[in-house]
């Protein structure tokens, strides 16, 4: 595999690369690189090497927010990474964060600015602002972010702290993918902003150019509103997803959002507004079906010592709680957990 790509999220890197190509030897070996018959084979592979060809490869790192464990491996492998000048693109509030990190305090200055004079080995910030305007984060893949709020946070204005989701597109064949970061239940939010995510995912749900989404379940269903910290648990995943349904159903004749400022005052009080964004959500009848093609890509499980049966783990019971509840409403969504060094074809 020599061709370039983005990372998505950076609270893994190296270690679990080498972990899959332990696994599997072959794993990202592409047509140009198997075997010629001179007798090569899996005891030639030498996964540290192996691990450190791939991220090099890698263009851009796409940060959805600033919490440690999906900035851990970006940290720890700065400065010491092959290939060429890496980008790390997040919204502005999240390059500030990183900013923070990077400080020659927390860790070592290994990134800076674009225009700013640094080695060729920093990593470089490309803030992007939350819009409908994609930006190229590689070779003929580019990226749109919107924000998304992941629990309160008492140093923001509005009072939630800020996470993100980012529609990824393969430029040459149109279709495009939907990762979250770390979200909480727009109906628990102090600032409800997943509702207008769906908005824009459902025309392209509908057109069948989107056809997954990896979204959070940190918890199990049984788990209190009030202890969710900022998470998703199943019966909250069954809720967004309602939404999703709902804006896929009626994406022809919903009207454009009211603006949010007289919202964002009544936030900056430190009470929830009541957005538009609440205003509906069809019910199951009308929603039959409506996210049929659809693949739910489970991630963010938080480990857990509980024992399961038939060598279940945690994302597999999350994602068999979800899959139970959508199943019942009718809504036509597959859902699977996310499993390390899966293959996905979108």
């Amino acid at each position: 595999m020599n061709f370039p790509f983005p990372g998505v999220k950076s609270g893994s890197g190296l270690g679990a690369l080498s972990q899959l190509v332990r696994n599997d030897p072959f794993l990202f070996q592409d047509d140009e690189d198997e075997d010629d018959g001179d007798g090569g084979s899996s005891k030639d592979v030498f996964p540290p090497e192996v691990a450190s060809r791939i991220y090099s490869c890698i263009q851009s790192f796409i940060i959805t927010h600033g919490h440690l464990d999906h900035v851990m491996s970006l940290v720890i492998s700065a400065g010491s990474q092959g290939g060429s000048t890496k980008y790390i693109l997040g919204l502005p509030q999240t390059i500030q964060i990183l900013e923070t990190i990077f400080n020659g305090l927390i860790w070592p200055r290994l990134a800076a600015r674009q225009g700013e004079l640094a080695p060729e080995f920093f990593y470089r910030y490309k803030p992007v602002s939350p819009h409908d305007q994609y930006v190229r984060v590689a070779n003929g893949i580019s990226a749109c972010v919107m924000p998304v709020s992941h629990g309160s946070s008492e140093q923001s204005l509005d009072g939630t702290y800020e996470s993100s989701a980012w529609f990824v597109r393969n430029d040459l064949s149109g279709r495009e993918f939907l990762f979250f970061g770390d979200v909480e239940p727009d109906s628990l939010s102090l600032n409800p902003r997943t509702r207008a995510v769906w908005r824009m995912a459902a025309p392209k749900i509908r057109d069948k150019t989107l056809n997954t989404i990896f979204l959070e379940c940190s918890w199990r269903s049984q788990r209190a509103a009030s202890e969710l910290y900022g998470h998703l648990s199943p019966p909250y995943v069954l809720d967004e997803l309602r939404s999703l349904a709902t804006e896929v159903v009626t994406v022809d004749t919903r009207k454009p959002p009211k603006s949010s400022y007289l919202g964002f005052l009544w936030n900056m009080l430190g009470l929830r507004a009541l957005s538009d964004d609440e205003e509906e959500i069809l019910p199951d009848d009308q929603l039959y079906g409506a996210l049929s093609g659809l693949r739910l890509v489970v991630i963010h499980c938080k480990a857990s010592t509980e024992a399961y049966p038939d060598g279940l783990e945690i994302a597999d019971v999350i994602a068999r709680e979800i899959s139970d509840l959508v199943s019942s409403a009718g809504l036509g969504i597959t859902v699977v957990a996310a499993r390390q060094g899966m293959t996905l074809e979108i």
